[in-house]
């Protein structure tokens, strides 16, 4: 199809670090709150082995918790990732069946917006695929190797700073807003 995978974009580390303090915040509540369920404090021990055993006879929190925190976790900070294949790359919207492959011959240019982290690429139907990476540089080296031409001025780059700063607001907002409903009791 594509040929073989020459290369894979990770996260930025500043966004898998958000991921693991989201990770461990919820990680926490979900711990303390144990000490105060009813049937938790009947048992009258309160170390962290007696927390394991509880979640292990009453598992309906902790499936809650490692489906909605720790495997979305895990995909958008691990697994999730552009693909760049020798004839083309797979690029991720989101969840695995959203996926687009995208051959070189249909890639008209590239645009770096960050000297090291992002470049948006631009195709003939007028597509637009952002692409950050921690280190862009194997990006834009794989994109030459195809004359696909490309620009590295700047100018994206405080629309770009926008958006993340947009998109960092988001996800501490749907937090807190989960947070406040999980402490209201709507999750029970």
């Amino acid at each position: 199809m594509l040929g073989k995978k020459l290369y894979k974009t990770s996260m930025l580390n500043l966004f898998r670090m958000g991921i693991l303090i989201l990770v461990i915040f919820f990680f926490n509540d979900f711990y303390l709150d144990t000490f105060t369920y009813d049937k938790f404090q009947a048992g009258g021990r309160f170390k962290i082995l007696d927390v394991i055993e509880y979640h292990y006879r009453y598992p309906y929190e902790f499936i809650t918790f490692f489906s909605m925190v720790l495997i979305p976790s895990f995909y958008f900070g691990i697994i999730r990732g552009v693909r760049f294949y020798e004839k083309g790359f797979v690029y991720n919207r989101g969840l695995p069946f959203f996926n687009r492959s995208v051959s070189y011959s249909d890639v008209k240019t590239y645009k770096l917006l960050h000297p090291k982290k992002a470049i948006s690429i631009h195709t003939k139907t007028g597509d637009v695929y952002l692409i950050a990476d921690n280190t862009v540089e194997r990006v834009i080296a794989i994109l030459d190797q195809h004359n696909i031409q490309g620009d590295l001025a700047q100018d994206d780059y405080v629309k770009l700073i926008t958006n993340y700063k947009k998109f960092l607001m988001m996800v501490i907002a749907f937090t807190m807003f989960v947070f406040v409903m999980k402490r209201i009791g709507l999750f029970h």
